[in-house]
């Protein structure tokens, strides 16, 4: 993921890069310009293949449906039609001739048994290409197809279902399609295509909607489960939902942005893929938790303004307690839990666990966090975050401990709800000392 920004924004990314320096600055924005160069060739190609489709359908009659022999390969058909059949009467006129059992007649009986199945498996092929022109037609003409689908197959598709590609059919009736270089390509080796995913595009659009409208910021457990949501739907849905989440404009216009085209196409790449998308839909959901509560909570200060003649008494009152219907449980929960795994570590009488200390209390705020940097031990010491920088962690007394707590609990908390949560945590736990080291050697465990 160290290429997030470059892999899936290129375009915005560039001028970040420019204000590093200006060698590193160069190549982001050649980079930039590939992508979006290459971007804007695949989009003039996908828009080359829709016109060729709209073209055909609209020199279609009206009202006629699609024939299962095109009018363009009909001749091949008949011709191919009349030299198997004269095969098939060269064997039976000869069958006659030859005796019941011989080799000549057991071959004779071949050609003609071959050739009969050969107009039954050409039926039935043409049946196919049928099926599948009607459902690649249809889903072009009503912009369903998928962004996600390769674009240096869909000329092939574009070719072959608006009967710009000639047919080929051999002595067994398999049905192959010859393009202007000469190659053939088999019925069953023409490139599948899929749709748009709709149905999890619905399914986002609800999720993004009810996470708006709730009013709330997204904390680190709700994050977490608003993730694995994402997640399952995009493993359930397999790699053409992926597709069509990374590419199509399902919930913003140019879908992601994600323009690098091995990560799109290339197999063993999926799970990077995977991974980008879910983090970007992450960030648009995070991104309405937080405009939906910036929206409720101004309302709730306009309505408080309002009752109190116009007052700005209770402009922080609504951010407080909101934040407080948040994070005071994960708060008392994180203390009561952390607190008793500390002093059932002490109990144990292990001589100074300063690696042991240091898993449990990153175990424990990164459950209640999904954002919490975790702890580190350098010279024997553990530091803690702050800011930009890393600082001994002192939680020797209650006090301390609820203090670190409350201020980790959630990055969006703000300080007037972190006092009250202090507050209310050292009326419930009271100032009671821990035997809480964070400095000795590391090495005893």
């Amino acid at each position: 993921m160290g290429n997030q920004v470059l892999i899936s924004g290129a375009a915005k990314a560039a001028p970040k890069f420019l204000d590093i320096g200006g060698v590193v600055g160069q190549a982001a924005n050649k980079a930039a310009e590939f992508f979006i160069q290459q971007r804007a060739e695949e989009e003039a190609e996908i828009r080359r293949q829709k016109g060729k489709v709209e073209t055909y359908l609209n020199q279609m009659p009206a009202g006629i449906e699609l024939s299962k022999i095109p009018p363009a390969q009909q001749p091949g058909i008949e011709a191919w039609s009349k030299g198997m059949k004269m095969e098939y009467a060269e064997a039976a006129k000869g069958i006659a001739q030859f005796d019941v059992g011989s080799e000549e007649y057991i071959d004779a009986m071949g050609t003609m048994t071959r050739v009969k199945q050969a107009f039954v498996n050409l039926d039935n092929n043409l049946e196919t290409f049928k099926a599948n022109k009607t459902e690649y037609l249809k889903s072009s003409s009503e912009g369903a197809l998928s962004s996600g689908n390769d674009t240096s197959e869909g000329g092939m598709l574009a070719s072959v279902y608006t009967d710009e590609a000639n047919m080929g059919f051999d002595g067994n009736g398999n049905l192959s399609f010859v393009g202007g270089d000469g190659t053939a390509t088999g019925l069953n080796d023409i490139p599948d295509f899929f749709n748009k995913d709709f149905k999890s595009a619905d399914a986002l659009i609800n999720m993004n909607s009810s996470i708006y409208n709730s009013g709330q910021k997204l904390d680190g457990p709700t994050s977490n489960m608003y993730r694995q949501k994402v997640l399952n739907m995009v493993k359930k849905g397999g790699r053409e939902t992926l597709l069509s989440l990374a590419t199509d404009d399902l919930i913003q216009q140019g879908g992601l942005g994600i323009v690098d085209q091995d990560l799109l196409y290339n197999p063993e790449r999926h799970t990077e893929l995977e991974a980008a998308v879910v983090e970007n839909y992450m960030n648009i959901l995070t991104n309405s938790a937080t405009t939906g509560y910036n929206k409720k909570h101004a309302a709730s200060v306009a309505a408080q303004k309002k009752t109190n003649g116009g007052s700005d008494n209770y402009k922080y009152g609504q951010a407080t307690r909101d934040d407080l219907q948040i994070y005071s449980k994960p708060a008392k929960t994180t203390y009561d839990d952390l607190s008793a795994k500390l002093k059932d570590l002490d109990d144990k009488g292990y001589n100074d666990p300063i690696e042991a200390k240091m898993r449990i209390i990153n175990d424990v705020l990164s459950n209640a966090n999904g954002e919490f940097i975790p702890l580190v031990i350098d010279d024997g010491e553990i530091l803690t975050r702050q800011g930009e920088y890393d600082v001994p962690l002192d939680i020797s007394t209650d006090d301390k401990m609820i203090d670190f707590i409350v201020n980790n609990i959630g990055g969006s908390i703000g300080e007037d709800a972190k006092m009250v949560l202090k507050q209310q945590l050292k009326g419930s736990g009271g100032n009671t000392k821990t035997s809480t080291k964070t400095r000795g050697d590391a090495s005893i465990l």
